[in-house]
């Protein structure tokens, strides 16, 4: 057989095209200068719904996603090896946020428990507080060392002079030299 017979089942190679040549562009003629017009300017209606902004960019992401199994990325990763990886990535991504929220929540029930366990030793201790130092115990107290409680009618405000405040001022002076 020939060299030049063609096996049975091959394809010919595409004919070589040679490259174009590249055209140089002509000059340009010189513009003409309209008479200056203002456009009219419109202005935008205030939005009277809070979030107005977001319609248009809703309504873009809307149309990505109902565009998206259509597109050329997604017809050749899903008739390749890639989509298994990808669904892959995706599983164990699930699989991790369920594993994060379950520790989240086994954290949450050991704050509450301790919250609870604090509540109630503060309701303990509000309690021994109380009955430490409450009026009833102070009063035992005193009367113990001899004091008594003074009544309301033998009570009065005094008036100090500035006599007063010297003697205080003496007695001061002398209590501190005595240490």
């Amino acid at each position: 057989m020939e060299a030049a017979t063609v096996r049975q089942g091959a394809v010919a190679a595409p004919p070589r095209r040679k490259p174009r040549p590249v055209k140089a562009a002509a000059p340009a003629a010189p513009a003409r200068k309209a008479p200056a017009r203002k456009a009219p300017t419109r202005r935008k209606a205030p939005s009277r719904r809070p979030g107005g902004q977001l319609i248009p960019i809703a309504a873009g992401a809307a149309t990505a996603v109902r565009q998206l199994p259509d597109s050329s990325l997604m017809v050749r990763m899903t008739r390749g090896r890639a989509w298994i990886g990808v669904l892959g990535v995706l599983l164990a991504g699930i699989v991790a946020i369920n594993v994060i929220t379950l520790g989240l929540s086994a954290a949450a029930g050991h704050i509450e428990t301790n919250i609870t366990a604090l509540e109630e030793e503060n309701s303990l201790l509000s309690g021994r507080d109380a009955r430490l130092y409450g009026s009833a115990r102070v009063r035992h107290e005193a009367a113990g060392f001899g004091l008594v409680a003074a009544s309301s009618d033998g009570t009065s405000y005094l008036q100090a002079s500035k006599q007063d405040v010297a003697i205080a001022a003496q007695r001061l002076s002398a209590a501190a030299s005595g240490y």
